[in-house]
């Protein structure tokens, strides 16, 4: 078993061969979305928000994103406990593909969460489309979820609503999740001492959740930079951090 509570610098392909089966809790992460690529929409090319959230830089075709997505949550599915949850965001345009893949590789599909930004990138009158306010999180299991810390009803619902990361949380990860839209899941999903999986880690949010949780964490993540933003956020728990 490899170190637990600890970022790899690599590909979550070559970690996960390292993870046992039957290891993880919990999924959760944010892979990479292959969509529209902001080099070609004027007034996108170095927007903060947008532009990785409109790229894939590895990949040229929907097909060959989709495909190693797959492998990736095969992967996950080897290693995830029985009754373990997972959570996977994802773009509106792709929800219908992850859901497929997901039963696919052998997880049961259970429910799409919807987070409306309250603060989106204004949508730019060149395209004719809306502002992108929302954001999907595909919810799964390896069966019937062995973990289900139910909140007051209100706070059970398929919708959560905030901004993006801004202020102190904001790092210079283009589309880092803000806690604010990643504690809820992880609180209702998993306890205290259970080791949640996040093979596409970025600025850490994953991490950053667990930690002040009190689960344990394994991440992956190719880009050295994010691994250096995100392992800057754990050494500044608990004391300087600040969701307002």
């Amino acid at each position: 078993m490899p170190e637990i509570n600890k970022i790899y610098n690599q590909s979550c392909i070559e970690g996960l061969k390292n993870l046992p089966d039957a290891s993880v809790d919990l999924i959760f992460t944010d892979p990479p979305y292959f969509q529209y690529r902001a080099q070609n929409v004027q007034g996108l090319k170095n927007h903060k928000d947008v532009e990785t959230e409109f790229e894939f830089d590895s990949f040229g075709t929907e097909e060959e994103y989709l495909s190693f997505l797959e492998a990736v949550l095969t992967e996950c599915y080897r290693v995830a406990k029985p009754g373990a949850a997972g959570y996977i965001w994802c773009g509106d345009d792709f929800v219908s593909y992850i859901n497929r893949i997901v039963d696919r590789v052998g997880f049961k599909f259970r429910k799409v969460i919807h987070w409306h930004k309250t603060n989106p990138f204004p949508a730019m009158y060149t395209r004719k489309m809306y502002a992108n306010s929302m954001e999907l999180l595909v919810h799964f299991s390896k069966g019937t979820p062995k973990t289900w810390n139910h909140k007051h009803v209100n706070e059970m619902h398929n919708f959560i609503q905030a901004p993006i990361c801004m202020g102190k949380e904001r790092t210079k990860h283009k589309t880092q999740k803000p806690l604010k839209v990643c504690i809820p899941f992880i609180e209702i999903s998993s306890n205290s001492g259970d080791l949640i999986l996040d093979p596409f880690i970025g600025s850490g949010s994953t991490a950053v959740a667990a930690k002040m949780l009190g689960r344990n964490f394994i991440g992956y993540e190719i880009n050295k930079e994010y691994c250096e933003i995100a392992n800057q956020r754990l050494a500044q728990l608990p004391n300087t951090l600040n969701l307002e």
